[in-house]
């Protein structure tokens, strides 16, 4: 049975590494097609998606700023709502966090298209300010989760021994809440921003042609068929997601993130 187990997990990881592998050699193609084995091996690819064309530097930048500004927005909205379930526990506040956690829970085109109405009926249609919103609320149940998660694993017993000591609200949240939130705040930062970062539906529909971001540009350039720059944008897309998900391994409580009761020894 322990064999079999082996053997199971080295095919799923051969299964799950060939492909990747694939890409990471085509993007080495000296050529304008994406082929392999790679032919005429060659690093020019990745000099002009990070730095010669503009078309692809623009939208890598673009990606960046929608990346990192939604995720810092999510965590801003998710931060009042995630306290406030945690501090009152009333109808009004669960009632919030529900509303705030459904746009992740439909469908991205339904809520894609939604936003695409709104938008173009508010101006907003095609600005990259739109962009950054309406991916802070597609992805804010992400922060709201790690940092309802931190709050709950939060020893009441430090906050008792801080009020009989005569702490202020504000000093008890600043000295004991604060820093023991770090770690889930900055989690649910970055898990907002990988998942932005390779987001293309909503951004199809809310960017109306505007700008691109290097998931759109993946899409416009498929007219001209599958190209080694476009596997350079896979490239980093998986880059960008291992260091980013190995960060919250490093720093943040993953095992009480993916539902781990660290209670049960």
């Amino acid at each position: 049975m322990k064999v079999f187990a082996h053997g199971f997990m080295a095919l799923a990881a051969f299964v799950i590494v060939l492909p990747i592998l694939v890409v990471c050699a085509s993007a080495l193609n000296g050529g304008r097609s994406m082929l392999f084995p790679p032919q005429d091996p060659t690093l020019t690819r990745f000099a002009e998606f990070f730095l010669h064309e503009p078309v692809w530097r623009n939208a890598l930048v673009n990606s960046v700023i929608i990346a990192f500004g939604s995720a810092a927005l999510a965590v801003l909205i998710a931060w009042p709502v995630a306290y406030g379930v945690w501090k009152r526990r009333s109808a009004a506040s669960k009632l919030l966090a529900g509303l705030g956690a459904m746009p992740f829970a439909l469908p991205p085109i339904v809520f894609g298209v939604g936003l695409g109405f709104m938008w173009g009926f508010s101006g907003g249609l095609g600005e990259i300010w739109s962009g950054v919103i309406s991916h802070a609320v597609l992805f804010m149940a992400l922060p709201l989760v790690t940092i309802s998660i931190g709050l709950q694993s939060i020893d009441r017993a430090h906050l008792d021994a801080a009020a009989t000591m005569g702490a202020t609200p504000a000093a008890t949240f600043r000295t004991i809440i604060l820093p023991q939130m770090v770690p889930y705040t900055l989690s649910g930062f970055f898990f907002a921003l990988v998942l932005s970062f390779n987001e293309f539906i909503v951004m199809f529909f809310v960017s109306a042609s505007g700008y691109a971001t290097v998931t759109l540009q993946i899409f416009n350039s498929l007219r001209n068929g599958f190209t080694p720059t476009m596997a350079v944008a896979a490239i980093t897309f998986i880059v960008v997601s291992v260091i980013v998900f190995s960060a919250v391994a490093r720093f943040g409580d993953l095992p009480r993130l993916m539902g781990a009761d660290p209670s049960r020894k």
